[in-house]
């Protein structure tokens, strides 16, 4: 008979947290229940039972995700949770891993916040890559909020005090019941269309999750996530998170924060103008003595005589250029005119006035013909005689 294998407590207790880890279902899962053995960890972590009419199991909170939840969990409590169900091998019990929590009366609410944040998140209108930066010092800034209420005044009031040369421009919007995503649209359509504000504040005061819920619109989010002015997201309080936080280019924790993450203080402007110039100033005299210095080393290294010692070499050898072509130039006219002497003589010796200084004539005919012989010419012809000194005309008998 085949021996079957004999496992240890720790061989089964991994075994079964390894299938609890593969279960696609467990490892997503939403459970309803009343919240009992409640007690919050001196570290943030939740630790506690879910139970109802029939059945418990224990949860466990870690701080990352305990401090979202909006609301302090107590006995008696009945909440919707969402999170992994595992097994703790050293105590060989499962119990599930919370990632959240809400009142049981918003659990539908919470479901379509998540998976709509899950969505967004996704498709990547929540990447850091897409943020715009705010700018430094805005001309005017847009707010979409209530027309009235403390919202605007105190963004007004921290605005002023920070920065004396405040321009706020106020787009009317609801910011709570079923119209908040429709006017708050319309407004960062106007803004983005008119093109009149170099940054948009979205701005409501604190409350609960449901009257918060408007500005977790998915229109809304796609219309902050496609403007081309930067958008920072001011809606409750620093403890309430909405999809348009996420997809905005900025969140502030409260309106007033907004105020002061949007203007700079004037005091602090003025003193950075102040080091800037002090640091500049600074950085111009250390260069130009850095500058002197250098040229001094220059000096006292001589350096600035050898561009004038090659100045006075190359004169040198143009002058003696200058001479040797000079000589040149006289032996080459010399030379020609010793064989231009020499040409005019050859041609002086050769000429026919020479000849007739010798006692020599030329007889031409009238029409300028040289008489050679007799038979040149006959009786009554006109000839002309050239001697030394003129022409003589005569007839030949």
């Amino acid at each position: 008979m085949e021996q079957k294998k004999i496992f240890s407590v720790s061989e089964v207790n991994k075994y079964v947290k390894m299938l609890f880890d593969c279960d696609e279902l467990l490892n997503s899962i939403s459970i309803r229940g009343e919240i009992t053995n409640f007690k919050a960890h001196y570290t943030g972590h939740y630790y506690f039972t879910l139970k109802d009419e029939n059945s418990t199991i224990k949860c466990v909170m870690f701080k990352g995700y305990a401090q979202f939840v909006k609301f302090k969990p107590a006995d008696g409590m009945k909440v919707v949770i969402n999170g992994q169900v595992s097994a703790f091998e050293r105590d060989g019990v499962y119990q599930i891993y919370c990632k959240s929590m809400s009142p049981e009366g918003l659990g539908d609410l919470y479901l379509a916040y998540e998976q709509l944040k899950e969505k967004l998140n996704k498709e990547g209108l929540f990447d850091e890559l897409h943020k715009k930066n705010i700018p430094f010092l805005p001309k005017r800034v847009g707010v979409i909020t209530s027309r009235t209420g403390a919202v605007i005044r105190d963004i007004i009031n921290v605005s002023t005090r920070r920065y004396p040369n405040v321009n706020i421009l106020v787009y009317p919007a609801a910011v709570q019941g079923v119209n908040v995503a429709t006017t708050v649209i319309e407004g960062l359509k106007t803004f983005n269309e008119l093109n009149n504000v170099d940054v948009i504040i979205i701005a409501r005061g604190g409350g609960s999750f449901e009257d918060l819920f408007g500005f977790n619109d998915e229109n809304l989010a796609r219309q902050i996530y496609a403007s081309n002015i930067p958008v920072v997201s001011a809606v409750g309080h620093e403890t309430d998170f909405t999809i348009c936080d996420f997809v905005s280019d900025l969140r502030a924790p409260t309106p007033s924060a907004a105020a002061e993450l949007v203007y700079p203080e004037y005091s602090e402007i003025i003193n950075r103008i102040s080091k800037d110039k002090n640091r500049t100033m600074m950085a111009i005299k250390n260069y130009i003595e850095r500058k002197r210095q250098y040229v001094e080393r220059l000096k006292a290294a001589k350096l600035e005589k050898v561009p004038l010692d090659k100045i006075n070499k190359y004169r040198l050898i143009i002058d003696n250029l200058m001479n040797k072509s000079e000589s040149m130039l006289r032996y080459k006219v010399e030379k020609y005119r010793t064989r231009c002497i020499k040409s005019i003589t050859q041609i002086d010796t050769l000429s026919p006035l020479k000849t007739i200084t010798r006692g020599y004539s030329v007889t031409e005919s009238s029409e300028g013909k040289v008489i050679h012989k007799v038979s040149d010419v006959k009786p009554n012809d006109e000839i002309k005689i050239t001697v030394t000194d003129g022409k003589i005309s005569a007839i030949v008998k």
